[in-house]
Formats: structure tokens, sequence, C-alpha cells
């Protein structure tokens, strides 16, 4: 069953903490709430020693007077269990609730998401708080939904408490069974390894050059992701005792070590995502490299979010400035930005926005982190902002629902995901790829999903899931187990085309690399053989690969390539030791076609490719797009809404070749049409477009 958001309608909220404010702002808050067209709020993610204040002592006199004037002001409610920061009284008690440091060295008290999932103690704490706040709560008629902790992993995605280290041999125990099995997957006959007691294993510890074990450190990160899903199924099987069957369980964020996908299935209905587009300029990105996207670049994390829930929330929508006072110093968004972010947001798949937060916090760690109010309180251009996104979202409400459209998907898994962490032969590679692909897609005006294979208890990823799209992009499939390779041949044989890159299918499951030609399993869907493989190395020529007398970047690691059964060689590289060796091998099964390529791919590299092979620019009838603006396309009833949004600082023009209304002016687009500075027009054919 599908796992999406449920709306009526395109609907606006806000993070609000009444424990931060006096009384008698409430009702003010509130009503000013939905004079903006805020309609939802969330409460209660950080507050457990309001309901606790101390061990078996609970309280609910302070949310049930707050909820009283949600329920007279019509205002519904997503209450967060508080588990994301233990309280004082807790901590001191139970300091083996606290995870540590590699060393051994515990996080304290001070901060958030500073306790550990496998605690016993914590597990008992949370199971009587959760019961305690669901038993009372679920009855309201204010609470549409809850949200599960906050942002699970977050601050930190590593554990090594004393109770990560039990858990982790219960579960090595659980998965292999014996000593040997787990050796001889592990391969600890490596310096020396082996173990001859279960009480020998640890999760990592400090080692010289901090160095570990490739295998267990995969494994590891597996472990860790299944202790997130078992916390946070801990909780969800006790709010389902107790909610009605309107109500729904989410919780927030993307982050590291956990298969979201897989929570998501056991544990919630759907995933909401918080939303921050100002990293993307701090965190990641060189804004003076050339060609960077920005703040476009976030929508890779929302296209990451709709692969688990194809409509999806947004829990906390930038709204403000960005910042601890520790740290993350981001400035103010743009006039027209926080509107650009909404669309965004909207045009990938949500269906709800929540913004962060109300009013910018006066005290604590995020007094930094701005809200639609200032400190002041007073009306400023950010409120009128939001005025201006509900009364746009009036015309756009019958959206909910619509799903994004793309007959291209790039295909991820998390084991390759994980692996790559600690692997600098592919992890490195493998990202440089994703980035360059991405852009392509953007600049290119391709709209792009991501596909996750699955294979679990909950979830296997058929042929029918591939089938959905005309092009599989998979760049580097280190881990690439039999069953998997059967998949993309089958997708192949069935009409599709699939795209591999160097460092494909030469380990199994655990990492290792077994004894078999490259690259493994994929040999046979590509009709290739890896002769030779190379690293690039630092000050090294620039490798080309010619393909019909055009060079094409060949970056970062080179297949040498041998096409064989038929297959046909496509390109050859120019440059390095391997100067005219196979580069390119197009191999033919079914009715479809795989390409192996022996590089990574750069934005210039994968833009060739989806431009030899029909891809590129798909709805280039309809309308001329500048690369600075982003097409994103929602399907509904048979119709096709076109997000065109504008990232840039300055006005830019498109040229539309049919009559398109623009459903939020209600206009006429034909011929030239401007789209303002961080702009954005929701286009659709009108009846006399064709």
């Amino acid at each position: 069953m599908e796992k999406s958001i449920r709306m009526e309608k395109t609907t606006l909220g806000v993070c609000y903490y009444p424990e931060h404010w006096p009384e008698e702002l409430w009702e003010d808050d509130l009503l000013r709430m939905k004079e903006h067209g805020i309609e939802i709020i969330r409460i209660a993610e950080f507050a457990w020693s309001v309901f606790e204040p101390n061990e078996g002592v609970y309280t609910f006199e302070f949310f049930d007077l707050f909820l009283e004037l949600t329920k007279k002001h019509n205002i519904k409610v997503i209450f967060g269990t508080p588990t994301a920061t233990p309280p004082a009284w807790l901590t001191h008690k139970y300091p083996e609730v606290l995870n540590a440091k590699v060393d051994g060295t515990l996080y304290r008290h001070g901060i958030r998401r500073h306790y550990n999932y496998n605690s016993p103690k914590y597990r008992e704490l949370t199971t009587k708080i959760v019961e305690r706040l669901a038993k009372h709560y679920c009855s309201h008629p204010s609470i549409i939904g809850w949200q599960i902790d906050n942002e699970f992993n977050c601050e930190v995605n590593v554990f090594y408490s004393e109770a990560d280290h039990k858990a982790f041999r219960y579960y090595l125990k659980k998965r292999f069974g014996t000593l040997d099995a787990l050796n001889e997957a592990m391969g600890t006959v490596f310096w020396n390894q082996t173990y001859t007691s279960w009480d020998e294993i640890y999760l990592t510890r400090p080692t010289v050059s901090n160095s570990t074990n490739p295998h267990m450190s995969l494994e590891e990160k597996r472990f860790i992701s299944e202790s997130v899903i078992s916390y946070c199924n801990l909780q969800a099987e006790i709010i389902k005792k107790y909610k009605t069957d309107s109500q729904f369980i989410t919780t927030n964020g993307l982050f590291d070590h956990l298969d979201s996908h897989e929570m998501t299935d056991l544990a919630l209905d759907f995933i909401t995502y918080d939303s921050y587009p100002n990293f993307a300029f701090d965190t990641w990105a060189d804004p003076k490299k050339p060609g960077n996207l920005n703040d476009r670049k976030w929508s890779r994390s929302l296209t990451k979010t709709r692969s688990i829930s194809p409509n999806f929330g947004i829990m906390e929508q930038q709204s403000g400035a960005g910042g601890w006072d520790s740290r993350m110093k981001q400035p103010a968004p743009k006039p027209g930005q926080m509107r650009l972010w909404t669309f965004q947001s909207i045009a990938h798949g949500a269906d709800f926005i929540s913004y962060f937060r109300w009013r910018t916090n006066w005290i604590g760690t995020e007094i930094y982190w701005h809200g639609l109010n200032d400190y002041s309180n007073l009306p400023n251009r950010r409120l009128s902002e939001l005025k201006t996104i509900f009364n746009d979202l009036q015309k756009l409400e019958f959206l909910a629902g619509s799903k994004y459209k793309a007959a291209v998907a790039y295909i991820k898994d998390y084991s390759n995901e994980w692996d790559g962490e600690q692997d600098q032969w592919h992890g490195p590679l493998d990202r440089f790829s994703e980035e360059g692909w991405f852009t392509a897609a953007q600049i290119n005006h391709v709209p792009m999903d991501y596909l996750y294979l699955r294979n679990s208890s909950t979830k296997k990823t058929s042929v029918e899931d591939l089938c959905k799209y005309k092009l599989l992009i998979y760049p580097h499939a280190t881990i690439l187990t039999e069953e998997t390779a059967i998949l993309l041949k089958e997708y192949v044989e069935q009409g599709g085309t699939l795209i591999m890159g160097a460092r494909t299918g030469y380990k199994d499951e655990f990492g290792r690399c077994p004894m078999r030609p490259m690259p493994g399993f994929a040999a046979e869907i590509c009709g290739v053989r890896v002769t030779d493989y190379t690293h690039l190395g630092p000050g090294e020529e620039a490798v080309f690969a010619a393909w019909d007398g055009e060079e094409i970047e060949a970056p970062i690691f080179n297949d040498i390539l041998e096409a064989r059964d038929g297959a046909k060689t496509l390109a050859a590289f120019k440059g390095n030791y391997y100067d005219g060796a196979p580069a390119l091998v197009e191999n033919k099964i079914g009715r479809g076609t795989a390409y192996y390529f022996g590089a990574g791919f750069s934005t210039s590299t994968a833009t060739v490719f989806l431009s030899k092979l029909g891809f590129a620019k798909p709805y280039g009838s309809m309308f001329e797009i500048p690369e600075q603006a982003e097409l994103a396309v929602r399907s509904k009833d048979n119709t096709d809404y076109y997000f065109v949004l504008n990232y840039m600082p300055y006005t830019i023009e498109l040229n539309v070749r049919i009559p398109m209304e623009d459903v939020i002016s209600g206009t006429i687009c034909n011929g030239k049409c401007k789209i303002d500075k961080y702009g954005v027009l929701v286009l659709k054919t009108t009846s006399d477009s064709w």
C-alpha cells in the first residue's frame, strides 16, 4: 500500500511551542495564524518535562488548557512524542540511557538527541510516557496526527553506548547464527581479527589510523538503522492502540544510517521532511563553483522524500534566517524566496507545508533560527509573504493527491550508500556522479525520480516498479547481488534503457570482493568485461571518451572494457595508457538496451547521455525554458501541471509554444513570458492548445 499523506487540499501549518510563551499570547497567536492561512500546528515534541516533571509524576493540565484553545478556534494539531530530549532528571538518574562517542565518553545533558535507542531503561521510560500521552490525548478532537520523536539520527548518527555494543552482539547472533558464519562473512581472518566469543565483538572503537574492518562497518550501519526502526515502531505500536482511524502517525526528517523506506513501511503512515534550502548555500555548495544549483539543489532531498511517500508533508519549511548561537550562520531568505521554497516543496509532492516556526525564540540554542514572526512580534515582510502564499494556494487546493510525473529514475540503495562512506574507491565517485546526473536532469528539464531498490520483509522491488520508467541510471552499483542483476535484466528485456558505470558489481552483500571477473553479475546485462581499471591520480591529464566524434569527460575512475556476447563498442578512451580501449559499450537485450560507461558522470557527460539517448528536454515541444529555472510536473485527473521555478535574483524569460494558463494568475501564457526573480508559474494547457 502506498504510504502517502492524504489531505483534502494543499494545507499550511506551523510549528508552535506554547511552553516557550506566556499564556496571554496563545489566543492572539492562534487567531493570527488563522488570519494568515495556518490550519494545523505541531506541538510538544520537546516538552517531556512538562508532562513528567519528575519520574512517575504525570501532569496534563498545561497542554489540556492549550488544546482547548485550538478546539475553540478550529486549529488542528499534530502532537509530537517528546523523546528526542530526555529531561535532566532522567539522564541524571539513569546515565546508561546516554549515547557515547567512539571512545566511550558519554554525551551529556544540555542539547538534544543525547540518548541511545537500545538502552532497556530508556525504552521502558519511553513506553511509559508515550502510553500516558496517547491514552490521554488520542481522543482530543483537535489532534489529527502524531509525530514520533524528532529527526531521528540528526546531530549524531553513530551510537557507542554499552547498551549499543550489547545490542550489536545480539543483532549479529540473529543475523549469522554462529561465530564461524560471522567470521567468514566479515573476513576476520585478515589481520588476525577472528572472534572466538561473542563478547569479543564491539561496535567501532578507536584504532590505529582510525580505520576499521569495512565489512563490520557496513554491518554496523545496518544495525543502527534496525535500532532506529525498532525504537520508532515501539512508539507507533503504543499510539495505534489508542488513536482514532482518522489520525495518522509520521516522523520528520531524512538522516544517515537509517533506512527511512523500511521505517515508514513498518511504523508510519507516511514520511514528512524538514526543508531548509539555505543549507544548500552554506553546507553543500561553493557558491562560486560554475553551474552550482545552490537552493535549487535542495530538490534532491525532496526527490528522495518522494521516493518514500509520493505525497508527503513538510513538517519544517524554512521561513527565516537560520542558525544556532554556536553554528549554522545563514542569511535571511530574500523577499520571495520563502514563497519559492514553498512551491519547490509542493512541486515535488508536498501536500502539507508547516513552517518552522511561528515566532523566533528568545531563549536557548536556537535563538537565531528565525520564524515567521520576529522577537518583536510585530508585522514583518515574512508574514506578508505568507499571506501571498495562502492566497496562491487557494487557487491550487485541488492539487492535493496529484502525482509527480517522471520517465527517468536514478537508482539508489542503502547498502552502497553506507559502504561508500568508508570506501574511498567508490563512495566519492558515486556522490560525484549523483550530483552530475541530478544537475544534468535539472538544466535539461528532465523530471527525475529516485528509485530505491528494496529487498526486505515489507517490500521487494519488482520489475513492474522498474518498468514505470523509460530510463534507469544506476551508475556505480558496487554491491550488486545476483537477485538484483536478474531484476535489472528483466527490466531491459521488457524494453527499458539502463545506464551503468565504473566500479559496478565487484562486491558482494558484505562488501567483500569475490574472485570473479568484473563487473560481476552486471556482465551479462551490459555485455562487457572489465580488463583493467584505475583511479585517476592527482595531476594526471583529463581522460575523455570519443563518442560519434564527440569528446565526453570520463572523470574520477576508469574501467577499461571489452565488449562481449554481441555487444557493441560506442566510444573509446582518449588519454592515459589505455588510449583507444573501449570506454562505452552498448548491449541490446530483448526489447531494451543496457549501457556500461567505464567512468564517472560529470554534468556534461550526463547531459550528452540524455541528449544522445533522446531524454533531454522532454517538454521542448511545449515550451523553451532557460537553464536557470526548474521544471517539475504534477499530474491529476489526466491533466498535467507544469511548475516553473525561478531561483535567480533577476527576471528570466521562457518561450511558451502553445497557449497555456497560469493557474495562479489566471492569465494565458503564449510566446515570450517573463518570470520575476524568485517567481513561480504553474501552467496547464488550455482547451484550444492542441
